[in-house]
């Protein structure tokens, strides 16, 4: 079994314990990357400076980060349907699950924005998360090599794929591509 494999049956198998679902779990968690961003941000900015010449890109985050602390309760809701003549005598509503496994593949342009922002979504919805960062914004790869020392490792992979194999694995037409899919993650950012 390939490393890759393995960080996404791990992530799978920490998924279904249930772990990353409680609130108070994904508040932690999106606190303790809020965290990372405060504690390294001299090292992002760096990294940037080295991979692209240009710095911050993560000034909205912490914001995003806050949003999604201050409305998840709201957003993991059940949400009311209306009833219908089957529904009548029953409690219908709406809620909210998280998908499971999903794959965040970071943009060599905006290396941290790209590969975080979905990252703050993930976390947020319960997810569980195989991070790619770009391979081409090096430096900035290497910070967030961090990342699994703020988080849940069991929850969160790192993983520095060949750029070449994803996308051969994103490419494939039809319902190979349906089932490759299906095996790495419940959905892509």
């Amino acid at each position: 079994m390939s490393r890759e494999q393995q960080a996404v049956q791990q992530a799978r198998k920490a998924f279904l314990t249930g772990r990353s679902k409680p609130l108070d779990y994904r508040i932690k968690q999106l606190q303790n990357l809020k965290r990372f961003i405060k504690e390294k941000t001299t090292d992002i900015a760096n990294a940037m400076r080295k991979d692209l010449h240009k710095l911050f890109e993560i000034l909205g985050l912490e914001g995003e980060i806050n949003l999604a602390v201050s409305k998840l309760a709201e957003w993991a809701a059940a949400r009311p349907v209306n009833k219908n003549l089957l529904t009548i005598a029953d409690d219908v509503y709406i809620q909210p699950e998280p998908l499971g496994v999903v794959l965040i593949i970071g943009a060599w342009n905006y290396p941290i924005a790209v590969t975080l922002q979905p990252l703050v979504g993930a976390i947020a919805a319960g997810n569980a998360a195989v991070v790619k960062p770009s391979e081409v914004s090096s430096h900035t790869a290497k910070v967030m090599e961090l990342l699994p020392l703020y988080l849940d490792p069991n929850i969160l992979c790192t993983l520095f794929w060949v750029l070449n194999v994803v996308v051969a694995l994103l490419s494939m037409g039809g319902s190979e591509s349906s089932r490759i899919s299906s095996k790495i993650s419940s959905f892509v950012f």
